[in-house]
């Protein structure tokens, strides 16, 4: 499960890379910055992450450039189908419009796409879907919802280690198809 993570270099960039220390090697994180910016203090808090890290200096200098900058590389990657989880991270209500246009027009095309605060702020969903033992998962809904988390699993859990019932299965499939 790939997450991509565009980060807005304007716009509280060491709050939004809170969280990249939690990231795997799967994952790519674009940091678009101003040309001469000074980089030196974000690069040591991107260290430690396993993700894949790439610095892109914006292409023009101006007002928003980097916006629109970030807007066309998101594009690009749901063109080419290459994002199942993508997330812009940026202070910046600027971005709204455009993410609203691309989950209308291309949802089926990534699994969740949004804009958020900081890098920590998306990993809620994807940790419970990474999630492939039930330790893992326990994890990952505690970490979501705290104490409510293992009450949830628990939940879960009750549903799946009940004796199936096929009669409600075969409705539950008649009904379902007939709505297809």
């Amino acid at each position: 499960m790939k997450m991509i993570f565009l980060v807005d270099g304007d716009n509280n960039i060491n709050d939004g890379l809170s969280g990249i220390d939690m990231l795997s090697q799967e994952d790519n994180v674009l940091i678009f910055h101003q040309k001469g910016a000074a980089l030196t203090k974000i690069k040591t808090k991107t260290e430690k992450s396993k993700a894949e890290i790439k610095f892109i200096e914006s292409a023009k200098s101006g007002k928003n450039s980097i916006d629109f900058q970030i807007i066309a590389e998101l594009g690009v990657l749901i063109g080419k189908q290459e994002v199942e989880f993508a997330y812009i991270i940026s202070h910046d209500k600027g971005y709204d419009v455009p993410i609203a246009a691309l989950k209308k027009r291309y949802s089926k095309t990534f699994k969740d796409i949004d804009l958020r605060d900081s890098i920590e702020k998306c990993l809620q969903l994807p940790f419970v879907l990474k999630a492939t033992t039930k330790n893992e998962l326990s994890s990952a809904l505690i970490k979501e919802y705290g104490a409510h988390g293992s009450l949830i699993y628990n939940h879960i859990k009750s549903i799946f280690t009940k004796p199936i019932d096929t009669k409600s299965i075969d409705e539950d499939a008649k009904l379902y198809g007939e709505q297809e």
